[in-house]
């Protein structure tokens, strides 16, 4: 493998940078292919060339520069991070596993790997593997909140409703405008029987949100607190 794979000093390459930065996202594409008309093998370019067709959503085109990219920079973590999640937007969860797996093995601390693995293994249906990836992430990174909010998600459909109580109230103290977060801890409260504090979380819930149907759902189950001993 040359330098080259991961740069270059391309007129066009250099140009396509520049439209990159500007949104010109059509220009930036000319301006990739005409390098690799010259140059094919510039790993990086279809790395760029790949990422520019997924912000457009021509998946198709993607992929096929995406792979390339990782083929010719088999250790670039970052080529097969994107590749991975291409895979993802197209449904193919095996492999998108596996491009992000491989992410992690050249480093072990690429915490979006992690999280968008838990997000996979969650839609494969492996909920523990999802959990252990959320709780790395949240982990080694506190500020990441939407990892506590998948992580609350994953440990309620497990059983934990402990640890998913605690993931939704971290969620709620940084963002308490967050209506879908009130009812899911309700859910979590209620199935630790604290169903006084639930009631509470689902009227929270639909202060901000009237329309939202887990609390409505959540206050029925509840009889009004008909049984419910203080």
């Amino acid at each position: 493998m040359t330098a080259s794979n991961y740069d270059s000093d391309n007129p066009h390459v250099l140009a396509a940078y520049d439209a990159e930065t500007k949104g010109k996202y059509h220009e930036a594409i000319n301006h990739y292919k005409k390098a690799l008309e010259t140059e094919p093998n510039l790993g990086i370019v279809h790395k760029h060339l790949g990422n520019v067709f997924y912000r457009l959503g021509a998946l198709k085109d993607a992929i096929e520069h995406l792979e390339k990219s990782v083929a010719l920079l088999p250790g670039f973590p970052t080529a097969h991070y994107d590749l991975g999640l291409a895979y993802y937007r197209e449904a193919k969860f095996r492999m998108a596993t596996a491009e992000l797996q491989k992410v992690l093995e050249l480093d072990s601390e690429f915490l979006l790997a992690h999280y968008w693995l838990g997000i996979i293994f969650y839609h494969r249906g492996n909920l523990n593997k999802a959990r252990e990836h959320y709780i790395h992430v949240t982990k080694m990174s506190p500020e990441f909140t939407i990892a506590y909010f998948h992580l609350g998600v994953t440990s309620l459909r497990l059983g934990l409703y402990q640890e998913a109580a605690e993931c939704f109230s971290k969620v709620i103290e940084i963002n308490p405008e967050s209506a879908a977060t009130h009812a899911l801890l309700g859910d979590a409260l209620m199935n630790l029987e604290k169903r006084y504090e639930a009631r509470q979380c689902y009227k929270k819930a639909l202060e901000l949100d009237p329309d939202d149907v887990k609390a409505k759902n959540g206050i029925a189950m509840l009889g009004d607190f008909k049984d419910v001993t203080f």
